[in-house]
């Protein structure tokens, strides 16, 4: 697995990330969702060995990040794949960077841009969602049993967020540890085996509806005539609803209203 225990990260006096502590273990998706500045990305360069962490420990199967790079493929926030290149040749060069052989290189980069599903064509000329299949391609050319992708999804359309949601939970069946920083609520909720929520320090995690039962369970209630809405808590429901004289809708609560009630009051 990946562990982080107790990890803290500061720049210039700055404390960007205090005491985080989390596990990622292979088959399965663990998302971290926070407000930008709020040490996603200082955090996974740690995880990835870019960084070293001032105090806590982060091993990989028991060793440091560092040690652990054959093991772990990584797709950093603003990683842009190498134009003039055709889509095997990028994954190729990043094998070779992996040492793998010239003959065993070739064979894995057409392997990987088939199975991905992606033209091969020079990367300047795909699309953005090519663009990061790619990418994720270039990270998986050496069999890695861990992924590290810091917002995968970020500028992608519709489409080509579901196509790389389809490709990450086919990674994860295979055996794959993900783990993805997000700003897409939807996209954690539909991904994530487990969820942490950060804003320097882990402020709660878990599964999706072990976050929601940590927090006092309450019901939206909307008027669907009007839109009003009503907060009502789950002892009180069903006299609210007895009381009602409107067509209503009943709806539980949603990882946004988690989300908004747990890092607004955590900022």
């Amino acid at each position: 697995m990946i562990r982080a225990e107790n990890v803290w990260k500061s720049f210039k006096g700055k404390v960007v990330n205090e005491g985080v502590s989390f596990e990622v273990y292979e088959g399965e998706i663990v998302a971290f969702l926070g407000p930008n500045g709020g040490g996603k990305t200082t955090l996974m360069r740690q995880v990835y060995g870019e960084l070293r962490s001032d105090r806590g420990e982060i091993s990989v199967d028991g060793l440091s990040p560092y040690h652990a790079l054959e093991f772990v493929g990584v797709v950093p926030q603003d990683v842009r794949p190498i134009d003039g290149l055709k889509a095997s040749e990028h994954v190729y060069v990043n094998a070779l960077i992996r040492g793998i052989p010239r003959d065993r290189a070739w064979a894995r980069a057409r392997e990987l841009i088939r199975k991905l599903d992606v033209e091969d064509k020079a990367v300047d000329k795909l699309s953005v969602g090519n663009k990061r299949k790619v990418l994720i391609a270039s990270a998986l050319v050496n069999d890695p049993r861990y992924l590290v992708l810091d917002e995968p999804t970020t500028g992608l359309d519709p489409k080509s967020r579901r196509e790389l949601w389809d490709l990450l939970i086919g990674l994860k069946e295979k055996g794959r540890g993900i783990l993805l920083t997000t700003h897409y609520l939807e996209e954690a909720e539909y991904l994530a085996d487990r969820i942490y929520f950060l804003n320097r320090k882990v402020l709660l995690s878990g599964k999706t509806w072990e976050l929601r039962s940590k927090l006092s369970l309450k019901y939206e209630v909307v008027n669907i005539r009007t839109g009003e809405r009503y907060k009502v808590e789950r002892s009180e429901l069903p006299q609210f609803l007895y009381r009602c004289d409107f067509d209503y809708e009943v709806r539980v609560r949603s990882l946004e209203d988690v989300y908004r009630e747990v890092v607004g009051n955590g900022s």
